[in-house]
């Protein structure tokens, strides 16, 4: 979920129980303590966050988002029966003293407004406990791998079927720019070499696209298809030797495996979304416009892709500093 606004949900409903009170009141205000021999009370918006998770679900949102939102209204359920304000600002502070990042913190944020917002308009609560807060999105900068890092990456790919294959993984997501859940759903008659295109089908937002790469890409999907174990269109384009897709978990080890092969210290360890990122700063680099680099990376709003314009701002201020001409004055 990254990153972006949280879609308004096409099917409405509630749960059976009906309206609630403002806040809810915690089930011990109802019938005092529970017995030692019970279980805790569960919390009072459990149903609820099932019912919005349907919602969305019905509403066409991805596994990839509704995981997240079940992971983050999962944690917020187990803080305790209270759904005050306090509580919900009580649930922040403590993300805060993890010291989780500002992005997984902003993630956690909009989570909780999607679900309070439906809450309130399906009468689940009078008033959305998160009134009065808003978390601003964090501005950090994505970090990228640099050049030499990727190419001893690839380098690291050995000569064997899934060397091969992770070869060909890794030119496709650092060339074409797509995230990781795109790239390991592709099928193979979803690579068309006649215009070397990669079509994503329901991405982020359900929307299909199209993706590029260039002639490197190109030779290293030839050489593995030669080898694809099921080379069938309806097959996925990246699997192991049993024909099995391979899973998102997959992936990051097998990044986290050919950077200690590479020789890369924990700091430059390659991530998935990191050569999304350097696709992304590579087209800034080479004169593609915002927008352009926007609909490649299938953004929905341009100020996510303003993140990338400000990593080569500081290409520019190296540039300033190498060839600045009051410097070669020796003012000083």
């Amino acid at each position: 979920m990254t990153e972006q606004g949280t879609p308004k949900p096409q099917v409405g409903g509630s749960i059976p129980s009906g309206p609630a009170s403002p806040y809810l009141a915690s089930p011990s205000e109802k019938s005092g303590p529970p017995l030692s021999t019970e279980k805790a009370p569960a919390h009072p918006l459990r149903d609820a966050a099932e019912a919005f998770l349907l919602t969305k679900q019905l509403a066409g949102c991805t596994a990839d988002t509704l995981r997240t939102y079940r992971w983050w209204l999962e944690r917020y359920l187990e803080t305790g029966p209270e759904v005050g304000a306090l509580a919900a600002r009580t649930f922040f502070a403590r993300l805060q003293a993890r010291k989780l990042s500002p992005s997984r913190q902003h993630q956690a944020y909009r989570t909780l407004r999607a679900f309070f917002r439906w809450c309130v308009e399906t009468e689940q609560l009078r008033d959305t406990p998160l009134r009065g807060f808003i978390m601003r999105t964090p501005k950090t900068l994505p970090r990228v791998p640099a050049d030499e890092d990727l190419r001893a990456l690839i380098r690291a790919c050995a000569g064997h079927l899934e060397g091969v294959r992770n070869r060909a993984l890794l030119l496709v997501l650092a060339d074409a720019g797509l995230r990781a859940s795109e790239t390991l759903h592709l099928l193979t008659e979803d690579w068309r070499p006649a215009d070397r295109a990669l079509v994503v089908r329901a991405g982020k937002g359900r929307k299909d696209r199209i993706a590029f790469v260039g002639p490197t890409t190109m030779r290293a999907l030839r050489r593995w298809l030669g080898l694809h174990p099921r080379p069938a269109p309806e097959a996925f384009l990246f699997c192991d030797r049993g024909g099995r897709p391979i899973k998102y978990r997959h992936l990051v080890m097998i990044l986290h495996r050919l950077s200690r092969k590479a020789g890369l210290h924990e700091a430059q360890r390659v991530s998935p979304h990191g050569l999304r990122h350097f696709a992304a700063t590579s087209w800034l680099r080479g004169g593609a416009g915002l927008d352009e680099v926007r609909r490649l990376l299938g953004h929905e709003s341009l100020d996510t892709t303003l993140r990338y314009s400000r990593l080569v701002g500081a290409d520019l201020a190296r540039a300033h500093r190498a060839a600045g001409g009051i410097e070669r004055l020796g003012l000083d």
